[in-house]
């Protein structure tokens, strides 16, 4: 039987994001990417979500899916087999993440999301080549966000809990990915990840920013392969990719 991976989106993202994986793992991965088009509330959204998925699976969120992923692992920990954090953090809520949500709703109202999508996704990428050869996808993206679901996606940016402990209470794999460029989330709360939780996984992207899943597709591909279908674990620390 494949094994099941539930892909998490980031902000103002859909499935699209993860096409590179996608195909990828297709065919020796049972993959299911989240919509969150449908979600006005996030614990609801999940519970629904645990409701179809297997009994055993592992979760992959990318930036803001990797804080759904945790949240997902404090509800059903037992069932995650493994969580792979893509350009994301497990930071408490900071009073600037508040503040930088509440602009982004204000100016979503005011503005539209085309708007905010231009103030904020070209600082996500670190060259301006990526940057231009996927710009339309990331506005697209963003269009095709219903306004409640955006909402929501900045609500739980400015809410979230403490994740270092959920992570540092839980056995199973553990794999985080990041831009060594990424101005979003960077090194250092990479390097509180793995205090937290030494046996994880840490690979290092070099010459790549916050936009992973686009920027660095085949290295991004290696490290979730093995993170899923090699048995014998690496010793824990960086591994530069």
């Amino acid at each position: 039987m494949l094994p099941t991976v539930f892909l998490l989106p980031g902000t103002l993202c859909d499935g699209r994001i993860f096409k590179a994986q996608q195909r990828a793992l297709r065919g020796k991965a049972h993959l299911i990417c989240a919509n969150y088009a449908g979600m006005k509330d996030r614990s609801q959204w999940l519970r629904q979500w645990l409701a179809r998925l297997p009994e055993k699976f592992y979760v992959a969120g990318f930036s803001l899916g990797g804080l759904l992923a945790l949240e997902l692992l404090r509800m059903a920990k037992d069932r995650v087999l493994g969580i792979a954090l893509i350009a994301s953090n497990a930071q408490s809520a900071s009073v600037k993440a508040q503040r930088k949500s509440a602009m982004l709703r204000r100016l979503w109202l005011e503005r539209g999301p085309a708007v905010v999508a231009r103030l904020v996704k070209p600082a996500y990428f670190h060259h301006d080549a990526k940057r231009r050869k996927f710009e339309k996808l990331v506005f697209d993206m963003a269009l095709r966000t219903p306004k409640q679901s955006a909402f929501e996606e900045f609500a739980w940016a400015a809410e979230r809990p403490d994740g270092l402990h959920t992570l540092r209470d839980y056995s199973g794999k553990v794999l985080a990915v990041s831009g060594a460029q990424d101005r979003l989330c960077p090194r250092a709360w990479q390097q509180a990840m793995q205090a937290a939780q030494p046996r994880m996984q840490w690979r290092e992207i070099a010459r790549c920013g916050h936009f992973l899943p686009l920027e660095a597709p085949a290295r991004l591909n290696s490290a979730l392969h093995h993170w899923i279908f090699d048995q014998k674990q690496l010793p824990p620390g960086i591994y530069s990719a």
